[in-house]
């Protein structure tokens, strides 16, 4: 097998059975891959009832296992790697995808196809769209602490007189290099998995993705989008965290202490600080700029109570599962 395809389940076993319905399409053109289904210890019924599709399907580029533990999705993904893909040379490629995702036919075959035609590539992203077929985000520019000033400001006015000011590429139509593509649908070469290693399995949930392609950056090998495969995202459902929620519940714990992680470990202490500085000083431009308007602030509720609190630490250690 050429492509080795890794999901991460937590309670969404409908979900994965899903995407494995959308794979099962797409091998009446492209069947050169197998399937690793990784359950985060769901403890509801998700291992048997993935297992019992599979079987009931005759999927047999298919397997099912418990992970023993949750760890978050870089660990996940990594126990499946070194459960079942690093040990077997043949697979070229590692194909990351959400479990809340099912794939357009031809987009797996379309990202191989990538590869082939890009010899500088070590990722290569998926278009993603929602389900009524509206484009999502899928290809970035890394965050920067000067990016978080503009992040916090949130007035479209400077983001259209600086478009490098965003961190989401819009209008991405074309395949083109890019800083970093979404996690919930990314493939990567075996040379680069052998040259970089694996995520960083201390990140639980959010940045993994960013991190790994800044350091494969910093390898030396280039991040591309690919608009031909397509790949819909149902936003939210393995995170918990759905599209419109940030402003509505607290920033997440998880994301403030990933957040931190990235930008003390990549750029330094003191720039991290600096970057959770120009973000709060943007943000009180934004309150203004509301304010000034007559129109409500949409802030998250707690925002900076949660960037004091939480925006300055790592994330917690967690013990690896077997």
């Amino acid at each position: 097998m050429t492509v080795a395809i890794v999901i991460v389940n937590f309670r969404t076993p409908d979900l994965v059975c899903a995407c494995l319905d959308s794979l099962a399409d797409e091998r009446l053109d492209f069947s050169d891959f197998k399937v690793f289904v990784g359950d985060a210890q769901s403890q509801d019924g998700s291992v048997e009832a993935i297992v019992g599709h599979i079987q009931n399907n005759g999927y047999s580029w298919a397997c099912c296992s418990d992970n023993g533990a949750n760890n978050g999705f870089a660990a996940g993904n990594n126990i499946l790697l070194e459960r079942y893909v690093l040990a077997v040379s043949g697979f070229k490629y590692v194909h990351f995808l959400n479990p809340d995702t099912y794939i357009r036919r031809g987009a797996i075959r379309s990202l191989v196809k990538a590869f082939e035609e890009l010899p500088a590539a070590g990722v290569v992203g998926s278009r993603l769209e929602n389900p009524d077929g509206s484009p999502r985000s899928f290809g970035f520019r890394f965050p920067t602490p000067l990016r978080e000033f503009f992040r916090g400001a949130s007035i479209s006015y400077l983001h259209r007189l600086w478009p490098w000011s965003t961190i989401a590429i819009q209008n991405l139509t074309d395949r083109r290099q890019v800083d970093w593509v979404s996690g919930a649908s990314f493939m990567v070469a075996r040379r680069v998995i052998d040259t970089v290693g694996l995520m960083d399995s201390r990140y639980f949930l959010y940045f993994e993705e960013v991190d790994y392609m800044f350091r494969i950056r910093a390898a030396g090998f280039e991040v591309w989008h690919e608009p031909n495969s397509c790949v819909v995202h149902i936003a939210g459902q393995s995170t918990g965290v759905r599209s419109g929620q940030m402003t509505v519940n607290p920033v997440s714990r998880h994301w403030l202490q990933s957040r931190w992680k990235f930008f003390s470990e990549n750029y330094g202490v003191s720039r991290a600080i600096l970057a959770t500085i120009l973000f709060l000083s943007g943000n009180l431009i934004y309150c203004v700029h509301r304010l000034v308007r007559l129109k409500t602030i949409e802030n998250p509720p707690g925002l900076l109570r949660s960037y004091i609190r939480h925006g300055f630490s790592m994330p917690p250690a967690r013990q690896a599962g077997p």
